[in-house]
């Protein structure tokens, strides 16, 4: 009985798990929200990404220096304040140490910057002054400055693509949905939304775009907006043989939104957006070159939103190798069929323990058992019962 039992955990184990593995896989279970409390954790990780850069621990305070020396000769004024802002993960413990005692308990970017900044040679100090606002300094130019960076979609672009797009149906129709994305032609859609579209628009067009990502993304848009719904459109609203002309193109651009497929991809472009507005619109499109399928813009979110400046700079100097999406930490969400597989799986490493507990229980006490009986063969039978008389 307990050989059947342990065959049958044994088989439950392992189907239990798997099953819970898929569950979480196909519902995407993990969340992952911003709060105060895990975007410190997140941004110490970033900090401490951006400080393997250094490869040579002579002297890091220097290469830190050089570092941010070098954006600011490239004109990534972002980049630059990132690896200002990661000063506590790239600096040597002595500089770090006298870093930490010059910040107050609870410090924000803004006080790590006016301290790390005294850390810089007066070169680079002046420099940095020069070109990047500080973040003590700017209230509301922090608002300007996004925006303007941020390149919206023209009127005149989406026209160009909608008539490539009807003269060559096999073009690919990313970019021109993109567009019409950013222009509000899918329905009102939020600022968000539209400095989404943006930045994909711009990851689209570069080589390091991922694969996966790529296939994910066009699936998805190809589905609110079918191009052969789209063609039909344009070819039946148009009244003088310019099908597409602006008013035309964007007429037929609304007729054709699947309204169930749109909203999923405005799901996707908001959290791209939110990306933007936590860095900046090219920091945006350098993190979303690190993910490799649709679920990781979650994760590239949440650590943009924690770290700000400091992702931007590792998006565009670290490697794609995954490790600055491993930086952020989502909770699960147990559902009841989720629920029901761990403790089926559980259930079933719990039987297994006890009836190897039970077996090997009886095991030390058989070798006991024998252990006794051999002392008790030994010893001399002394009673009267065994004495013979000469």
């Amino acid at each position: 009985m307990t050989a059947l039992a342990f065959n049958v955990c044994l088989l439950l184990l392992p189907l239990a798990s798997a099953a819970a593995f898929i569950i979480i896989a196909r519902d995407q279970l993990y969340a992952y929200a911003y709060s105060e409390a895990g975007a410190r954790a997140i941004s110490d990780r970033v900090e401490l990404l951006n400080g393997e850069l250094i490869q040579l621990d002579f002297d890091r305070q220097r290469q830190w220096d050089d570092l941010v020396a070098m954006e600011l000769m490239d004109g990534d004024v972002e980049a630059a304040r990132g690896f200002l802002l990661s000063a506590r993960g790239m600096l040597p413990q002595s500089a770090r140490n006298q870093l930490e005692r010059r910040l107050p308990a609870g410090a924000d970017d803004a006080q790590i910057e006016l301290v790390a900044l005294d850390m810089l040679t007066p070169g680079t100090r002046a420099r940095y002054e020069s070109m990047v606002p500080l973040l003590s300094r700017r209230a509301s130019a922090a608002v300007a400055e996004r925006v303007a960076q941020t390149s919206l979609i023209d009127p005149r672009d989406f026209e160009l693509m909608a008539r490539a797009l009807l003269a060559e149906p096999s073009t690919d129709a990313l970019q021109f949905i993109l567009a019409g994305f950013s222009l509000g032609l899918a329905g009102d859609v939020s600022p968000q939304v539209s400095k989404g579209a943006a930045a994909l628009l711009d990851v689209s067009r570069r080589d390091d775009y991922p694969q996966g990502l790529a296939a994910e993304i066009s699936a998805l848009a190809s589905a609110a907006i079918p191009i052969e719904a789209f063609r039909q459109a344009a070819i039946a609203g148009s009244q003088n043989g310019d099908l597409s002309s602006y008013a035309n193109a964007s007429a037929a651009f609304r007729a054709a939104v699947d309204r169930d497929a749109a909203r999923r991809l405005a799901g996707v472009l908001a959290e791209i957006g939110a990306m933007s507005e936590a860095t900046t619109h090219g920091g945006a499109v350098a993190l979303l070159t690190h993910a490799t399928e649709m679920r990781d813009i979650a994760k590239l979110r949440l650590v943009a939103q924690a770290a700000g400046a400091r992702a931007s700079v590792a998006a565009k100097r670290l490697q794609r190798d995954g490790n600055l999406m491993e930086a952020a930490r989502g909770q699960l969400t147990f559902t009841r069929e989720l629920t029901i597989a761990v403790a089926v799986a559980a259930a079933a490493l719990m039987g297994l323990l006890a009836i190897l507990g039970f077996h090997a229980y009886q095991a030390g006490r058989r070798v006991w058992l024998k252990l006794r009986d051999e002392g008790d063969d030994d010893l001399i039978d002394i009673r009267s019962a065994s004495w013979r008389p000469l």
